[in-house]
């Protein structure tokens, strides 16, 4: 993945993230609900990406294999398999994009709002995921190295609406501020956009905050991750 060595390296270096064994935050104000905008924590398996969510309305899991929640699906009003994992990815980045199966692809530079950026085209291999049909496009500052921008899909089933994926519309995470947290320059605040012919939209759809953030060499209690008694799996990664 040498095309972002340099941008792993702005943002504290891919050796030292993989020293870590968790990470937790607390994801404040996600816009996106149904049922109001979510406030949780949340802490991921660096290694295995099992994850554990915690609010005072609801708690999901994924345990590797099945995504769960409990009291009940309505409790978040979009899919619990879907919202476990994607906060964190937009959170991972640019790190994530060096995980397996990861294909990156230079688009030389471009401009935006009249700044000259490098960008790079993210695509995954068919066995990756629930929705390795996501593409993200990275937009990487050239003075300083670090990510300002993704845009990308979501080909998550039942988001897709039945649409097919050229029909898809392209939204754009924008990193509006970054912290400084153990060695490594992680997310702070985001917005998202929508993106049409290569622009960012005029206004703001919502933006999310990660606050106190810690990361941990220590593994996680497998146990933690376990579906607990009465809890509702979720399914809806399998196209109907």
């Amino acid at each position: 993945k040498a095309q972002l060595d340099e941008s792993y390296d702005a943002h504290g270096g891919l050796g030292t993230f993989k020293e870590f064994n968790v990470v937790e935050y607390d994801l404040k104000d996600l816009p996106f609900s149904p049922v109001g905008v979510l406030n949780d924590h949340q802490l991921i398996d660096l290694n295995s990406r099992r994850i554990l969510i915690t609010s005072d309305t609801y708690k999901i899991g994924f345990d590797g294999t099945e995504a769960w929640i409990t009291p009940n699906m309505e409790a978040l009003g979009i899919p619990p398999r879907f919202y476990s994992s994607t906060p964190f990815y937009f959170f991972g980045l640019p790190f994530l994009f060096a995980d397996p199966g990861t294909n990156l692809e230079s688009l030389g530079t471009k401009e935006l709002n009249e700044k000259e950026y490098k960008v790079i085209k993210v695509t995954y291999d068919k066995e990756i995921g629930d929705t390795p049909d996501d593409d993200y496009v990275a937009y990487i500052d050239k003075d300083t190295n670090q990510l300002k921008l993704v845009h990308y899909i979501v080909t998550y089933p039942p988001l897709m609406q039945g649409k097919s994926i050229d029909e898809l519309e392209r939204h754009a995470a924008v990193y509006d501020e970054w912290q400084a947290v153990d060695g490594l320059i992680v997310p702070k605040k985001l917005s998202f956009y929508v993106w049409s012919d290569d622009k960012l939209g005029d206004t703001a759809l919502g933006s999310i905050r990660y606050e106190n953030v810690s990361f941990k060499k220590e593994p996680p209690d497998a146990a933690i991750f376990q579906k607990p008694e009465g809890a509702v799996v979720d399914n809806s990664h399998i196209s109907k």
